[in-house]
């Protein structure tokens, strides 16, 4: 952790000055920072992280995506904030750097399909692991607990087509919602018949464009912007 300054200060500032944070030392080989909070101020620190993972435009929500942005450059991709007993309050992802920097971005609602491989996260803020039918793990976020539970039903049983709403970036393998900026706004199970031979079906209607295509996967890829 070679940023260890900026992390003690913006970590300080995302708990609140006004909340006094002592720096209490580094843990687990200098890959930990302690803080310590007096008690009376506690609830007001924990109120900041809320608010900073709800509202990434606010003032705590800065500092945390300054940090997100330090544990980028360190290559640390996930870190976690506890409390004094060991619970975890919130998970931290790192924003890696962007292979290619002038990616478009975009902010829109729209679908995934994929298989749920995880769900992380015990409180307003969970973060969902879903692997596509392009084998891209993407994180996206939960805030209702009732939709994370029902989701969760689904884990490695099934394909679902997931809505969500937030950013999505265009990569070399087409548009991508961008980890952690998508909510997931409500889900469906889909049927398992694998692509290629709903695809197979259509293509032995005559007339209806698919049967004319040499390769109608390879068609379908480019539609999707998949190249």
């Amino acid at each position: 952790m070679s940023h260890l300054g900026a992390y003690i200060q913006e970590f300080a500032a995302l708990l609140g000055e006004e909340n006094k944070p002592i720096f209490k030392g580094i843990k687990k080989a200098s890959t930990g920072c302690l803080a310590e909070v007096p008690v009376e101020r506690m609830h007001y620190s924990r109120a900041r992280i809320v608010q900073a993972k709800n509202d990434e435009n606010s003032k705590p929500g800065r500092h945390l995506r300054a940090i997100e942005a330090l544990m980028g450059r360190d290559a640390i991709k996930e870190a976690q904030i506890l409390d004094e007993v060991g619970n975890v309050i919130h998970v931290i992802f790192g924003i890696m750097p962007e292979d290619n920097p002038s990616a478009d971005r975009l902010y829109q609602e729209s679908t995934v399909d994929g298989w749920v491989t995880g769900l992380v996260g015990a409180d307003d803020s969970m973060h969902l692991y879903v692997r596509d039918h392009f084998d891209r793990d993407l994180r996206l976020v939960v805030r209702d607990e009732e939709l994370a539970r029902n989701i969760l039903t689904h884990f490695r049983s099934g394909t679902v087509r997931l809505c969500v709403r937030g950013t999505w970036l265009r990569t070399d393998n087409g548009w991508s919602p961008e980890a952690s900026k998508c909510t997931v706004q409500g889900f469906e199970p889909l049927e398992d018949t694998p692509f290629g031979e709903v695809l197979a079906a259509a293509a032995r209607v005559p007339g209806n464009g698919w049967a004319e295509a040499a390769d109608p996967m390879a068609d379908w890829a480019n539609i999707r912007g998949i190249h």
